[in-house]
């Protein structure tokens, strides 16, 4: 009688858990709607392998197919570089009819500085009718590879040898801080990215934000117009402070940029048309998922309607519990073995860390962003893998009636494993935040996996909590930990945990902005405070870590009291 149960507990796990992706993947509504065309995007187009750091760049049938896939999107794109594959740029345009933003990139480098130069001059006289405005450098100042003197002598020489109006792109605070360069440009290129500021705006607020920035370089500079060179949302990376990443905030803040830009009357240029993988070199996980169209060529979200974070869902969905129903049934073919309760346990637990195993892998895939990422992805897919198959066939062999649990090693040294990890990411947080991801996805099975089978033996199996959690007894059954130091791995996690919110604070504490507009420390100490509790992303993953120090704690506790359960 104990089959037809067992099988039933695993289709009707499998059938919640095709819910549950059904419900965390469903339609997000949102009212704001604006169908027209851009009025510009920034255009690269690199895709996966292709990098202006390694010199591969995209061949002109790829430049091509990318600019007609823009066609009724935009009605124009800006450029970044006068080279690197963008000389067949101009023609592409007029056959599709796309204006130009052209640009020359501007870095430490003088003779790739006048190449770009020349290029750009090259271009935009031969192409008049094409590339209506050039850009001479961009965030030059920001980056500090050129001092403003040295910017103002190329923007010169760009005017006077085309006809078109000429510019600077920067970040807006960089017009403040040298206004000399907006006596020297035509029109004035600021970068409104909510996101980036030193003190992360939220896409709530990024209405007001867009409006004030503009009128704040309207008042400052008078009569210079003005365009919005970059702004945007990324869909994929870490969140900072208040300014969460994922897929309805990008689709929410660029019909926003649209619908205020239209209202007031703002010229913008939406950053950017297509995701570049190659900027997570620089910039982490999120400097590659900037784009409206991902790497595959397939539109993120439209300007109207609900907003599906992830259209791909049912195939996820299908694979995970495949895998659940398929590690659940490998045990409970010999259902006579398990009480009804613990084959419906087996059957829960089996579907949970399917998912978990399945969601930390697609997450590890959706960030490598090149060949060598592709194994380090595939690598930690298969760790994650193999350390939920120890967790559950730790918890089929307990389970099981008239067995013993059968001691493994691995599954502890795997803990401990998983634990240095969590501390060393806390770290290397704190003392470089601002680009690093914040791993929660990459330790769901040694935070939430475990601690489902620490709460399995202390409720199903009866045992102490201590003994339920201690790292030396969750896979080696009876045999003496070969853990040592536990107190110390629990303090060190601790700690580490404690410094993850404080990361948030550090990183907006080293803001030049942020020092420039709160000089005094009964300004800044407010702000500090506030910025760790405004990431939520963060909160979650100092609390994993709390919770992921908990089967060494559990041991400490054991080893305290001479090994006995409290």
């Amino acid at each position: 009688m104990r089959l037809p149960l067992a099988l039933f507990a695993i289709l009707a796990t499998a059938l919640c858990s095709l819910a549950g992706w059904w419900w965390f993947n469903r339609p997000v509504p949102m009212g704001l709607t604006f169908d027209e065309p851009f009025p510009s995007v920034s255009f690269a187009s690199f895709r996966r392998g292709q990098s202006p750091i390694t010199g591969d760049y995209p061949p002109p049938s790829q430049v091509e197919e990318d600019l007609k896939s823009l066609v009724g999107v935009t009605k124009g794109i800006r450029t970044y570089t006068s080279r690197e594959g963008m000389d067949v740029l101009p023609a592409l345009a007029r056959k599709y009819g796309i204006e130009v933003t052209h640009s020359a990139w501007l870095g430490k480098k003088t003779d790739i500085n006048t190449k770009e130069v020349q290029e750009l001059i090259k271009a935009a006289n031969a192409n008049p009718d094409v590339i209506k405005r050039v850009i001479v450098g961009n965030e030059v100042l920001l980056r500090q590879d050129l001092t403003p003197e040295q910017l103002i002598a190329y923007i010169r020489q760009v005017k006077a040898a085309v006809k078109q109006p000429v510019s600077y792109a920067d970040v807006w605070a960089f017009y403040l801080r040298y206004p000399q360069v907006a006596d020297e440009v035509d029109y004035i290129t600021i970068h409104i990215l909510p996101y980036w500021e030193d003190e992360p705006i939220g896409v709530e607020g990024s209405a007001e934000h867009i409006v004030k920035i503009y009128r704040m370089i309207q008042e400052r500079f008078p009569g210079k117009p003005i365009l919005i060179g970059e702004a945007g949302w990324p869909t994929k990376g870490r969140n900072r402070g208040p300014a969460a990443v994922n897929m309805e905030n990008a689709a929410y803040f660029v019909r926003t940029l649209a619908r205020v830009s239209k209202e007031n009357g703002f010229d913008y240029n939406v950053v950017e048309a297509f995701d570049q993988p190659w900027k997570a070199k620089l910039e982490g996980t999120v400097g590659a998922f900037w784009g409206v169209v991902d790497t595959h060529r397939d539109v993120k979200f439209s300007m109207s309607g609900p907003v599906v974070a992830n259209p791909n869902w049912l195939t996820h969905a299908i694979l995970s519990v495949v895998l659940g129903a398929g590690a659940a049934l490998f045990f409970l073919r010999n259902a006579a073995r398990y009480a009804p309760a613990r084959i419906v346990v087996l059957a829960v637990l089996a579907q949970i860390l399917s998912a978990l195993v399945v969601w930390q892998g697609l997450n590890a895939w959706w960030i490598a962003y090149s060949l060598f990422q592709d194994g380090w992805a595939a690598l930690r897919i298969a760790l994650h893998a193999f350390f939920a198959w120890l967790i559950f066939k730790a918890a089929a062999q307990a389970l099981a009636e008239g067995e013993s649990h059968q001691p493994s090693r691995w599954g502890e040294r795997l803990t401990i494993v998983y634990a240095a990890c969590a501390w060393a990411s806390c770290l290397l947080l704190l003392f470089n935040g601002r680009y690093r991801d914040i791993p929660n996805l990459e330790f769901l099975i040694p935070c939430v996996g475990l601690t489902l089978w620490g709460l399995v033996r202390m409720v199903v199996l009866g045992k102490s909590w201590t003994e339920s959690f201690a790292v030396g007894h969750l896979f080696a059954g009876a045999m003496p930990a070969q853990l040592g130091p536990a107190k110390e791995m629990t303090i060190g996690l601790w700690i580490a945990a404690a410094c993850a919110p404080l990361s948030e604070a550090v990183a907006l504490f080293l803001g030049e902005d942020f020092q420039t507009m709160h000089p005094d420390w009964d300004q800044q100490v407010p702000l500090l405070l506030d910025i760790m509790g405004a990431n939520g992303e963060m909160l979650v993953w100092a609390a994993m870590v709390v919770v992921i120090s908990l089967p060494f704690f559990a041991e400490w506790r054991l080893a305290k009291r001479g090994g006995q359960g409290a």
